[in-house]
């Protein structure tokens, strides 16, 4: 069994053809799909505009897979309805896979390592569609911009990151042989024993992970 476990799509209204048909065909690589949050992103449309997008078409290739979808901090279960059941089959916030003898938590991590709209809820509801990452994806190819996500976006997904490695290596007490969170950006496999993260779908670069018969294999690749 081929497990391909892919976080932080954040997709929206703006529609990538080229990451659009990188999806299909990535799908068509493997037997099981596991969605590990932020699939679409909340601050940046809704969920009646992502579900009648022309991000739907991959819908059905994802049924196909049995998708499972682990709700993270920019898709939480609030900002939906019944329709996720449209590309998963199961909706949970945390799963343990079990692969070969290995025995792997899979979950977003912004429990584990809370962001802006975990601690300022009410704030980041104002803000809504203004939320950061709407200028990054419109003004993405300006200086500013750039300088914006090196500057502080970057060092902040460092910190999450951070925060989640800790977790793991005090996790000793849970008999888990790998931790697999999404969340922080960073495609990281190789600080701390038994924690992985899938990375994310930006910019042209495809960061995911492969799980067959209990080993986990990080993967980048491009989709420009």
């Amino acid at each position: 069994m081929k497990t391909l476990i892919i976080s932080d799509l954040h997709l929206n209204t703006c529609f990538d053809e080229s990451l659009y048909d990188y999806i299909v065909n990535l799908l068509d690589r493997v037997d099981q799909v596991i969605i590990n949050g932020d699939f679409w992103d909340y601050y940046l449309c809704s969920f009646e505009e992502f579900i009648n997008s022309e991000w739907s078409g991959i819908f059905p290739l994802l049924k196909e897979k049995n998708a499972l979808y682990i709700y993270g901090n920019h898709d939480r279960s609030m900002f939906s309805d019944d329709r996720v059941t449209l590309f998963s089959d199961q909706q949970l916030d945390e799963y343990t896979l079990h692969s070969g003898r290995k025995k792997i938590v899979i979950e977003h991590g912004h429990r584990v390592a809370p962001e802006m709209d975990d601690q300022h809820p009410t704030l980041t509801r104002l803000f809504n569609r203004f939320y950061p990452r709407f200028y990054f994806y419109m003004l993405k190819d300006l200086p500013i911009t750039r300088f914006i996500n090196r500057k502080i976006m970057s060092p902040q997904r460092e910190r999450i990151d951070e925060s989640m490695q800790k977790y793991v290596a005090e996790s000793k007490t849970r008999e888990v042989d790998a931790f697999v969170f999404g969340h922080s950006h960073v495609f990281d496999n190789i600080h701390t024993p038994g924690y992985f993260n899938s990375g994310s779908f930006w910019g042209g670069i495809a960061e995911y992970l492969i799980v067959e018969d209990g080993i986990i294999s990080p993967i980048i690749e491009h989709y420009w």
